[in-house]
This record gives C-alpha cells, structure tokens and sequence, in this order.
C-alpha cells in the first residue's frame, strides 16, 4: 500500500465527520425566511443584535438537556439568539462524560464552533455520603453523577471515559475551552454587562461560584432561568426536593439569593404538563428537513412508533422555550424563595416560599399553553429553507474511537 493511500486511509474520520460542503458555521442557514415565518406566526420580536445566551447543563446523550441544547443551536442557526457558550455541571452525569456528551452532539450538528467549558462535579459544600443522608430524608433514587457522591472517584479525561464510553457515539473531535466555566462565566458578563442571559437546567454550581468570586456578578446579568424545584409537596428525588435542588442546595441557595435582576424558576408541577410523545416525532419526521430534526427522528422516533402511549418528560427544553417564546406562559406567581440547604434536614433541597414578603425575587411558571409550545418547537426544530448539504446519517458513520 502506498504511502498516499495511507494518509487518505487515516483522513476517513474526518471527512466523514465534517463532509465536504458542510460547514460548522451559521451562515449556511437562509436565516431570513425562517425568522419571517416565527416572527409572524408566534409574534417574536426580532432584534437586530442578536441577544446573547449561555446554557449550563448536567448534559448525557438524548436526554432533554439534549433536547434543550437543540432548540437553542437550532434559534442560533437561524439567527434568533447569539448562543455564546455551553457550560458543563454535574448531575445527570459527571463533568467528563457531560462533556464528550455536549462536544459530539454539537459535532453531529454541525456546530462545533459553539465554544464549550467545563465545570466541575462537586457541590458547594462537598460530597456527602449518602447512605448516611437516606436515614435522614429516606429513599433516594441514585442515579446520574448522584449514585457516586458517597464513593467519589475523579473522573476520567472526557476523551477517556472507561466504562461511561458509549461505542455509539464515540468521542469528539473537538475540545473543550481552555477557560473554566466560571472563568468564562466571569468575564463574559464582566464585557457584556446586562447582555447575558443564563439558562440554568442542572445545578446551578458554576454561577454560584461566579457569585461568590465577583459581587457584581449577578447584578451584571440580564436574566437567568432554572429548571427545578417544587412548589408544593412531593418532590422527584426525595419528598421534599426534586434532583436539581438535591444536588446542590447550597448552590441554589447564593444564586436565589444573589442580586439577579430578572430570575424566573420552573417548577416540577409545569414539567409534568409537558411530554413528548408519538405525536411530535410523526410532525419531525413530516416536516423536518433539519440536521436536528433528522437526528431526534433516527435516535428516538422508533421508540415511539413501537409503543405509541409512550410518553417522556421534557423538562429542560421547557426552560428555552420560554426564554424564546414569552406568549406560552399562561400564569405565573411571584414569591420570596430561599431553600433549605442543611444537609442534617429531612426537608434537603426543599424551596421555602413566603407569600408576604414584598421583595418578590423569582417568577414561578404555574401554567403554560403547551399546543403552542409544541407548535414552536416542531416549527422551529423543522422550518429552515436552506440546509447544509451533509446529512445527520453521514455525521453518525463514523466516530473518533478510543485510543
């Protein structure tokens, strides 16, 4: 074998994850007739400096902080939002896997030039052991980065991840930020003051941080929004709490705490309005013409069309959504929050809501018109004249295997 067929050999990967003609940048996107088309059907207001956006996310493969993270690359590619950075927080995952999880996805996207920065996987008071913590609050369901809080081992690298690789989908190529979450966090509020929206859907521990490090963090936010908490009794992960809050109650207590000009929470009692079901992947597989759409119709539309009743929650996409869609709130409440951060509680995680206090500081959704909600979705998800020339299935051919 000669030496220059070699060398095409050891090129395959690459051309077969970045393809010819496909580029990782927005420009290929008629941007125009996608926003003329939203603007008018959903009476977004369009703005010519695009607002700036970050995600920070406990992401994993498929899940809804996936789901989450394409609705925002999708309003990126047709220039709705400026979404300048996805930040990496444990939970769901560990950090590590979370961040090959967010590079390949983005990968597979086509935009890997959206920069992405790793947190880190402890809370703000450290980890805890939680065999102690179930005689306390009772049954905990371990899962996530969760189920290794009380047998911590350092993660490996996110390009060697040992038994959490997924031979499915491989590693990026890409890498992540040299910069820190809370490095980037820092300073790209510090020079763009009142421009930054954060999109908080795991633990909120890197802005938290960010809070602590500079006490004009908070203020300098323009908004952020979570995906936690519970309102009333009967939480997901304890009874009192739901997993976000568990995870770090103490991370959401500096942040609800903190001078945030606008903070809105959605509670676990709007997420269970919200499913996605055989009905939004039939629209996808209808309508869908997207990278993004084609990918949500391959990876999960089969488990829909083998069991037709099923139904998931799809929780974090929620909080995007109304960042980019105000008119889907149909009711909220202002109140006083704080939460309960003792770790010898029994009530861990749990929010305390005080109705009479004047100085309202969170937003609560308490209903959303969810026809519209997913009406936005597909249409976003789907309606983009011009496409890339490389597909969703040439991308997934090939993935970079472990050393």
């Amino acid at each position: 074998m000669n030496k220059h067929k070699n060398i095409f050999l050891l090129l395959i990967p690459f051309l077969l994850i970045f393809p010819a003609g496909c580029s990782n940048q927005r420009n290929n996107f008629n941007t125009d007739a996608s926003l003329s088309y939203l603007s008018q059907t959903y009476s977004i207001n369009i703005s010519e400096e695009r607002p700036k956006v970050v995600l920070d996310t406990d992401m994993t493969f498929l899940g809804d902080d996936a789901f989450c993270l394409s609705i925002l690359v999708q309003a990126d590619n047709i220039g709705l939002i400026d979404l300048v950075g996805v930040t990496v927080t444990g939970g769901n995952s560990f950090v590590s896997v979370g961040t090959n999880a967010e590079l390949r996805q983005l990968e597979l996207w086509g935009r890997s030039d959206i920069p992405v920065y790793i947190g880190t996987d402890e809370p703000l008071n450290g980890f805890r052991d939680l065999e102690d913590q179930r005689q306390v609050v009772g049954s905990i369901d371990n899962w996530g980065a969760m189920a290794n809080l009380d047998n911590y081992v350092e993660p490996q690298n996110f390009h060697d991840l040992g038994k959490y690789y997924e031979r499915k989908w491989g590693y990026s190529q890409a890498t992540p930020q040299e910069a820190s979450a809370v490095e980037f966090l820092l300073d790209l509020v510090s020079n763009n003051k009142n421009e930054i929206t954060i999109i908080s859907v795991g633990s909120p521990i890197s802005i938290a941080l960010a809070c602590q490090q500079d006490v004009d963090f908070a203020q300098n936010v323009s908004e952020i929004i979570y995906l936690g908490g519970i309102l009333g009794e009967g939480g997901t992960y304890t009874p009192y709490a739901d997993f976000n809050c568990f995870y770090d109650a103490t991370a959401y207590k500096v942040c609800l705490n903190a001078s945030f000009p606008k903070q809105t929470m959605i509670p676990h009692e709007v997420v269970n309005d919200v499913k996605i079901d055989k009905a939004v992947y039939d629209l996808l597989e209808e309508k869908g013409t997207t990278q993004i759409s084609r990918f949500w119709v391959d990876n999960q539309g089969g488990l829909y069309r083998r069991n037709t009743n099923r139904k998931d929650s799809c929780a974090d996409a929620i909080a995007a959504a109304i960042y980019l869609i105000p008119s889907v709130v149909v009711q909220y409440q202002n109140f006083y929050v704080d939460i309960n951060d003792d770790i010898t509680s029994a009530e861990y995680g749990k929010l305390i809501l005080n109705h009479s206090d004047s100085n309202n500081n969170i937003s609560f959704i308490t209903r959303l018109d969810t026809n519209q909600y997913w009406d936005f979705i597909t249409d976003l998800l789907c309606h983009v004249s011009d496409m890339p020339d490389c597909t969703y299935g040439e991308l997934i051919s090939e993935s970079v295997s472990p050393n």
